[in-house]
């Protein structure tokens, strides 16, 4: 098998369990591809810290990504790496800031870009960060980890979970303007 059939496999998986959704796969499936050095895109959430939600009005990305900020601000931990996934791709219809910010995710070697989404894993930077604030109303989905690969923030559809100690609480929802900060709800 060369690296093209390889490649082609990788993303005929992908796309696979993009559709079924990392949280509905066994855990032996998840696992393997943990094994493999693939990523899964499922966090893995620190045990000494808090659990919270928070859903923004549905048509609100961008308190969206104010409450990954805000998460980002307050946690104690560094946050080291970003898994995105996007449902715009190369033949998506982008021009302007959101080509760019899609090219700059797409750039790094474990993004995949298909005509459609992009996925992958980069590092997170200010560069990224932007990036993603850039196309909030296009992420599918998002994890950002720390360096022990332990989750500070999820973004699902419409939903962003997070951890952070209780005693750093009130610096997420100081941060969220008055109508998302009501919204903030503890998951423990």
């Amino acid at each position: 098998m060369d690296e093209d059939d390889a490649r082609a496999d990788t993303e005929r998986v992908s796309e696979a369990i993009e559709t079924v959704g990392v949280d509905r796969l066994p855990d032996a499936v998840v696992d393997a591809w943990a094994r493999a050095g693939l990523d899964t895109g499922a966090p893995t959430w620190p045990d000494e810290e808090s659990r919270f939600r928070v859903r923004p009005r549905a048509e609100d990305a961008d308190a969206r990504a104010d409450a990954l900020a805000a998460v980002l601000d307050a946690s104690p931990r560094r946050p080291d790496s970003l898994f995105v996934s996007l449902e715009v791709g190369r033949r998506t219809d982008l021009t302007g800031r959101p080509r760019f910010e899609l090219e700059t995710l797409s750039g790094h070697p474990e993004v995949t870009v298909a005509d459609d989404h992009t996925a992958g894993t980069v590092p997170l930077t200010g560069e990224a960060f932007d990036a993603v604030a850039t196309l909030a109303e296009d992420v599918a989905y998002l994890v950002v980890r720390d360096a022990d690969g332990l989750a500070l923030a999820e973004w699902r559809g419409e939903t962003v979970r997070f951890a952070v100690p209780e005693t750093r609480l009130s610096s997420v929802t100081e941060s969220l303007d008055a109508a998302t900060a009501d919204r903030v709800e503890r998951l423990d």
